[in-house]
């Protein structure tokens, strides 16, 4: 089983990492915090989406598998949304949340799957990419079953154990790539439990 560096387990997390002070910080100021907070509104729901900081302190919203960012959304000057769309390179400037709506429902779905060039290297070298890539799983529970969920997929996977759930999470991931499910239990897999799996594992 091929092992990965310790350096992909680093997490790194801010004093004051919460959505605002993100967005005030390294998102154009405290004027841009209202159109920030109706982008975080309309994505944070949304499967696949995801907030972070990239490019030497840009916040941006991210909608990809693998570590791609296959549609990217910031907030500009003037408080519109510059929406920017990787596999066609190409961008626009919306005005509003609905004009970011009508962008994304052409775009959405496929965004959500892996790309043609992820899919090679993830492949490449008897899948050793998407062996040692750290996909992060949320673990929730609900009616009996765990629920472990990728925050860049779509889908979830359930057991009636955390060990079930997070198995067929793997065996998820690999039917995404195409890749054999026997590689399930060679991916690195890291699950966070939330606060309906910790309540129920402590009272069981």
């Amino acid at each position: 089983m091929n092992k990965s560096p310790a350096y992909l387990s680093v997490k790194v997390n801010f004093d004051n990492s919460d959505y605002d002070n993100v967005c005030d910080t390294f998102g154009g100021g405290f004027d841009r915090l209202p159109a920030w907070r109706e982008l975080g509104n309309l994505l944070a729901h949304r499967a696949g989406w995801h907030f972070d900081v990239v490019n030497q302190g840009e916040a941006l919203w991210c909608l990809g598998v693998l570590g791609e960012c296959r549609l990217a959304i910031h907030v500009t000057e003037g408080l519109r949304y510059h929406c920017y769309d990787h596999d066609a390179d190409s961008d626009t400037v919306a005005a509003d949340t609905t004009a970011v709506e009508t962008w994304l429902k052409d775009r959405e779905e496929t965004a959500r799957q892996p790309s043609p060039l992820s899919i090679q290297m993830a492949s490449a070298d008897s899948w050793k990419l998407l062996k040692r890539f750290p996909f992060r799983l949320r673990v929730s529970w609900s009616d009996g079953y765990y629920a472990a969920s990728v925050a860049t997929l779509a889908e979830a996977s359930f057991g009636r154990t955390v060990a079930e759930a997070v198995n067929g999470a793997g065996e998820m991931i690999c039917r995404l790539f195409g890749a054999p499910v026997e590689l399930a239990p060679d991916l690195s897999l890291a699950a966070e439990l939330d606060e309906t799996a910790v309540r129920h594992i402590r009272t069981v």
